[in-house]
């Protein structure tokens, strides 16, 4: 599901570019700077969601700006490099990670937190293995579909989740589970869409 060409994004977009571009302009903010912010953000998740939903659904909001930013900063001030979009697949991965264990510690200590951190470490593999498959599928000429769960829904997804537990928390467990089992099973087919399609596919 590519979010990158809809209005929403473009819209997005502008705001960033007209809104906080000036200031980190102002503040002499490099990308690399915020390519590290992402994850850096993204390790307050677990303590954000022990405090409350919102919290921690903040964190994450926070952290995707700062990875959203990185991106357009390099491209509008001409300081994209090989070295930069390295670092940011590697520190996107790494917040990826941080994210999901903000949720497990909604599962604590009375919602089977042993049978949620198996399903979060399996969310966890198939997140990973989404970009991975992208990233060797290229490496190797091949393509690659593009799926339902590339980052961007992701987030929207995690920031949806948490909006929810926060607004329907007698609905707690049942939102708990459910986002987290739809979670597994969106980016499961996405990364098994791209693994097959990959492997029966070459670019032209």
């Amino acid at each position: 599901m590519d979010l990158r060409n809809s209005t929403i994004a473009r819209l997005y977009y502008a705001w960033l570019e007209s809104f906080i571009l000036p200031i980190l302009k102002r503040w002499k903010i490099k990308p690399h700077h915020l390519t590290v912010a992402g994850p850096l953000v993204a390790v307050l998740a677990p303590a954000g969601f022990l405090l409350h939903p919102l919290a921690g659904g903040a964190v994450i909001l926070v952290s995707s700006l700062a990875d959203s930013l990185d991106g357009l900063v390099a491209r509008k001030w001409q300081q994209s490099t090989l070295a930069g979009a390295f670092l940011d697949s590697c520190m996107d991965r790494l917040a990826d990670v941080f994210y999901l264990m903000g949720f497990w510690v909604l599962f604590w200590p009375g919602q089977h937190p042993l049978a949620a951190g198996l399903l979060i470490m399996l969310s966890i593999g198939s997140t990973l293995l989404i970009s991975y498959a992208k990233a060797r599928a290229e490496s190797l000429d091949l393509k690659t579909p593009g799926g339902i769960m590339e980052r961007a829904p992701r987030v929207i997804f995690l920031l949806s989740w948490s909006l929810a537990l926060a607004i329907f928390p007698s609905l707690g467990q049942e939102l708990l589970w459910g986002g987290l089992i739809a979670y597994l099973v969106a980016t499961s087919l996405t990364a098994a869409s791209r693994v097959i399609g990959s492997l029966n596919s070459k670019k032209d």
